[in-house]
């Protein structure tokens, strides 16, 4: 396995292959150090681009889930939506990535190492053997909360009539990823006819984060008005969510 350093990092954002980019994020998922440049996962993507015989979106769904942009997944996300790399078909796909409960990646364990040891419990010896690009391996992709939301959003914004698909999916995740993907759904009730939105906000409401709720919050003050979302935030078990104002309050100049 590739030993974690400063001239390893380098000789991963120096890439210039999509391929091979693909081949060292999964031979050595242990990650690459810690970053919260998120400009430079871009750099690295848009420099790869159009290059390699693998699907492109791979390349992105790796760097996305590379524990060295962990911390600003947000960011990357979004960076990369705007930057234009994918086209509407590719972003289904990054789409339903982040949403699978357990999306696998299978992959040529030779592209973590050609040689590997075993050792016999028993008495402790060991011996070197060489695996083959035909022998196989797996990595499983684990996708951040905010990459949970930002997908959320972009399917219910795509398709409207998914709503319910999308609140069971949500379901199926751990708590944490369960309320950013309902916040992500929050963050594109717009799309929806109200009975919908009635029926994401009880969802919103009764979530575990307290920023699934101060969303839910902004929806129900624009379907009731913001004294019915005050009344409700006062109730909130959470210090934040029981501060929560509207976006927006009407002026004197307004209301004359």
């Amino acid at each position: 396995m590739l030993r974690i350093d400063q001239e390893a990092v380098e000789q991963l954002v120096a890439i210039d292959d999509a391929d091979e980019l693909c081949r060292l994020l999964l031979g050595n998922p242990g990650g690459w150090g810690c970053s919260t440049r998120h400009a430079e996962a871009v750099e690295l993507l848009t420099r790869v681009h159009g290059t390699g015989e693998l699907p492109f979106t791979l390349a992105v769904l790796l760097v996305c889930t590379c524990r060295r942009w962990d911390r600003v997944t947000a960011k990357l996300i979004a960076a990369i939506h705007d930057s234009g790399l994918l086209d509407g078909t590719e972003l289904d796909e990054l789409t339903d990535a982040f949403l699978a409960n357990d999306h696998v990646i299978s992959y040529p364990l030779a592209w973590a190492s050609p040689q590997w040891l075993a050792i016999d419990l028993r008495d402790g010896t060991g011996r070197t053997y060489t695996v083959t690009e035909d022998t196989p391996a797996q990595h499983r992709i684990r996708p951040e909360p905010p990459l949970r939301r930002w997908a959320a959003r972009q399917a219910l914004h795509a398709r409207p009539e998914r709503l319910a698909e999308l609140l069971s999916t949500a379901e199926r995740f751990q708590p944490r990823h369960r309320d950013a993907a309902i916040h992500g759904l929050l963050d594109a009730a717009g799309v929806l006819d109200e009975p919908q939105q009635r029926a994401l906000l009880a969802r919103g409401l009764a979530g575990g984060q307290s920023g699934a709720r101060l969303a839910a919050l902004d929806l129900l003050c624009e379907l009731d008005g913001p004294d019915v979302a005050r009344r409700r935030a006062r109730d909130d078990t959470n210090a934040t969510v029981r501060k929560w104002t509207a976006a927006t309050q009407p002026t004197q100049a307004t209301l004359l």
